[in-house]
């Protein structure tokens, strides 16, 4: 394994897992993906609206990430070894000061996966009985660990550790600005709603926190809502993320006390596109042409789960943003790709079919482009991936670390990164945040739950593979 993989967090666990189970990952049930595009689409009664997003948290809380990383965990592994890689063998430990030590070493202080020093009691961790445990892979970090079971898995109280210490520790105020930016966006899709809906209500909630659904479902039905249109906020649904889960949940909580109907997805629309459009144009437009510029269109990636949708509904979006972006930078000397950030690379794609962003990176240098810009595309507000494993793993190549607190003084405009290697300029643009970004992505989703509240016709969802590999120069 190589340094790539030491910095861990969600995404890249879960790469690194798959590794183990690669070849017997399990199929993915597609009976509710086939019944979300045969649903009724017709209103009936009251219509209100749901609004539901992930809910990373502005302030450190390891019950979203226990609840998170077990979600995904379970969706891929085979239940057969589920026992081993899940297991529970006691409080899992890590220096704070030393978060990737990869050998037995002496430590000042002992961290918990709720960014605790001290147990229940008081008592420092470090005074009491704990061991070590080596790492399972050469050049990987070990952990401590007290051999009391907690019900936790050890892979997620490691890696929550990580987060707490690494991520919310350095950022400004120990906060990610996740929910503040998507309260933004709640807020002016309602002004949208409300000028075209007047009278039909809209809730939103946290998904990972099963009650903020019941409770604004609740809230929905109190308002005599017989219809409830629900848009999940990310930019394509799968059967991980939506289908096998979320849309499961509501129809739980709903409890057949109205009808549901699950709207399109976000980035089947121009308007929702729109805002990755206008953050390229800004990037380029104003550069002189004889600049050679590349711009990658930078996807989080996605594990590869047999019969998940997901790679089929994603080509609707990202193939018409990529010829979208095209078109407005079309004789600026630009070449745009697309590249993945996790579940790419030779150690997890041995048959080099998906470019990883490192790896555009490496090229772009080698090429001596003037400009390289990263842009994210799977997000619509900065979060940790965007903020953390994606500078980390696209800039390996640089050794790139944070000196001290993230650079990231106001939470209403894109986190930018801004580095220089030889004549090279490279830019993280961050994503689509702020006045002049944000109202792009409120018309995005806007747009998916309006088309169900005025009846007309969907967008394309799937469009035809074509051939010609993407994402390569």
């Amino acid at each position: 394994m190589n340094s790539r993989k030491m910095f861990l967090n969600v995404s890249i666990i879960l790469s690194l897992l798959s590794l183990l189970t690669s070849c017997s990952s399990p199929k993915q049930d597609d009976m509710n993906y086939r019944r979300y595009l045969l649903q009724d689409k017709k209103i009936e009664g009251k219509a209100g609206v749901l609004l539901t997003a992930i809910g990373q948290p502005e302030e450190y809380d390891f019950s979203f990430f226990n609840r998170y990383m077990n979600q995904i965990f379970k969706a891929a592994f085979p239940k057969a070894l589920q026992p081993i890689i899940l297991a529970d063998r006691g409080i899992v430990l890590l220096d704070p000061d030393n978060l990737t030590a990869e050998g037995q070493h002496q430590p000042g202080s002992l961290m918990d996966c709720y960014g605790k020093t001290e147990n229940e009691e008081g008592e420092p961790y470090v005074k009491l009985k704990y061991e070590w445990v080596e790492p399972r892979e050469e050049d990987s970090p070990g952990h401590f660990i007290i051999k009391e079971k907690n019900d936790l898995v050890d892979i997620t109280e490691k890696v929550a550790i990580k987060i707490v210490k690494s991520y919310y520790g350095i950022m400004p105020g120990k906060k990610i600005p996740y929910m503040q930016q998507h309260r933004s966006i709640f807020s002016d899709f309602n002004k949208l709603l409300q000028k075209e809906f007047p009278g039909v209500p809209m809730r939103w909630c946290k998904s990972m926190y099963p009650e903020t659904v019941e409770h604004a479902v609740d809230e929905l039905l109190h308002e005599k809502v017989e219809t409830i249109v629900v848009c999940d906020f990310f930019h394509v649904y799968s059967s991980l993320e939506e289908f096998n889960s979320l849309f499961e949940e509501v129809k739980d909580v709903v409890a057949e006390r109205a009808k549901i109907i699950f709207s399109p997805f976000a980035g089947a629309y121009p308007s929702y596109r729109k805002a990755y459009v206008v953050m390229a144009e800004d990037e380029i437009l104003h550069l002189p042409k004889k600049e050679k510029k590349l711009l990658v269109l930078t996807r989080h990636g996605f594990p590869d789960i047999p019969g998940d949708p997901y790679p089929e509904l994603a080509r609707v979006y990202y193939w018409n943003l990529k010829a979208e972006i095209e078109k407005v930078l079309e004789g600026t000397n630009t070449l745009v790709i697309l590249a993945d950030t996790d579940f790419a690379g030779e150690d997890l794609d041995p048959k080099e079919e998906k470019l990883a962003s490192f790896e555009a990176l490496e090229i772009g240098l080698e090429e001596a482009y003037d400009l390289i810009v990263f842009l994210m595309i799977d997000f619509m507000s900065e979060n940790t991936d965007s903020i953390f494993a994606h500078p980390k793993e696209t800039f390996e190549p640089l050794h790139f670390e944070y000196e001290g607190q993230v650079p990231y003084p106001d939470f209403n405009k894109p986190f930018r990164l801004e580095l220089q290697h030889g004549k090279s300029r490279i830019v993280s643009a961050g994503t689509p945040v702020g006045d002049r970004y944000r109202p792009h992505v409120t018309r995005g989703f806007f747009d998916a739950v309006a088309t169900v509240l005025r009846g007309k016709k969907w967008p394309q969802l799937v469009l035809e593979e074509e051939e010609k590999k993407e994402a390569l120069f």
